[in-house]
């Protein structure tokens, strides 16, 4: 098995822009660009009072550091913690779900958590809505019978705590999504895939002769003006927005002092060898001076990565181990989205 580090890196790994959004090695398209043509770049409480205690705490905390959040990265925080307070859903049992965040037009945001790797139909989707610094959060499976662990037909609290101990190892995690998916099938018809290996695992079946398409092309000119754009926006140093995103990660998370000194900047934004391997290249290529800046919500942004892990592998792993994502506004320092992930949902 894996260290628990060595998970958080494949992690992180896999969640690259390049592999997220494109067919093929973005390093491969950005050669194939060369050749053609150069891009064209442009610039005993009640639960009410107990959330509403901790939001002012967080708050404090994130002004007592300095902090700028914007009102979409405020929303998703608040509606984390409402998550929590309301259905027990932990941040890292916020693994398993995908975060979306929607404004709407009185000012307030519509933040909505869905199951994912087929866990869909089971999780449901929970919907906060988060207005005036306060949210209110519903279930789309609320109602239905969650007793039963694995055999109930939605699963809640019980089901995700068993599922993180679960996910320490491949045979655990596929375990649950097998009962998962065939919930889901028998309830909806609809056939799910599970994983059989590791997504690192190179795939055999690749073709020698895999071209890159003009879409591919395309949609790495455009990336790649975006990301330069907001390159040449900045107005801060990348050590300040460093600085920025640690502290909005110890501050919103509530680190300690053990915690933060197990803290660790993630700075290896290339591809694997394995995947460089199947277009042909053998060498890792320079990183792009653009490489960790993102036009996020149509703002320029510097994106700020971090580790927290604990030596061993996965069995091993202490509260808030995982990684952290912090989008920092490179004109004003405000953070304009954040990512937190346990790395326990993913494969490898």
């Amino acid at each position: 098995m894996k260290t628990n580090k060595e998970t958080l890196r494949s992690a992180m790994d896999r969640r690259l822009s390049f592999l997220d959004e494109l067919p093929s090695c973005r390093a491969a398209l950005l050669s194939r660009i060369a050749q053609e043509e150069a891009p064209v770049m442009k610039k005993k409480l009640s639960v009410g009072l107990v959330f509403a205690i901790v939001l002012v705490l967080l708050t404090v905390a994130a002004l007592a550091a300095g902090l700028l959040i914007s009102p979409r990265a405020s929303a998703s925080r608040t509606a984390d913690i409402a998550l929590k307070e309301q259905f027990g859903i932990t941040e890292e049992m916020q693994t398993f779900f995908s975060r979306e965040e929607e404004p709407l037009e009185d000012g307030s945001f519509r933040v909505t958590y869905t199951g994912v790797y087929g866990l869909d139909y089971v999780l449901g989707t929970y919907t906060a809505l988060v207005k005036d610094g306060k949210a209110e959060v519903s279930w789309s499976r609320e109602g239905a019978d969650v007793s039963g662990g694995y055999e109930a037909d939605a699963w809640g609290a019980e089901q995700l705590k068993q599922m993180m101990t679960d996910a320490a190892n491949e045979e655990g995690k596929r375990s649950y999504t097998q009962k998962a998916a065939a919930i889901a099938e028998k309830h909806t018809g609809q056939e799910y895939d599970i994983p059989s290996e590791t997504p690192e695992a190179v795939p055999d079946d690749l073709p020698e002769d895999h071209e890159l398409t003009q879409d591919d092309i395309d949609r790495l000119n455009q990336r790649e003006g975006e990301k330069t754009s907001a390159l040449e926006a900045r107005k801060l140093s990348e050590d300040e927005m460093i600085a920025i995103g640690r502290e909005f990660i110890i501050s919103s998370y509530g680190l300690n002092e053990e915690q933060i000194s197990r803290l660790e900047l993630y700075t290896n934004r290339g591809p694997t060898m394995e995947l460089l391997a199947l277009i042909g290249i053998t060498e890792v290529p320079e990183q792009n001076p653009n490489e960790w800046y993102e036009t996020i919500n149509g703002a320029p942004c510097f994106e700020v990565e971090y580790l927290l892990y604990s030596e061993g592998d996965d069995t091993q792993r202490t509260e808030k181990d995982g990684y952290y994502i912090v989008y920092v506004n490179v004109e004003t320092g405000a953070v304009e989205q954040f990512e937190y992930n346990s790395a326990l949902g993913g494969w490898g």
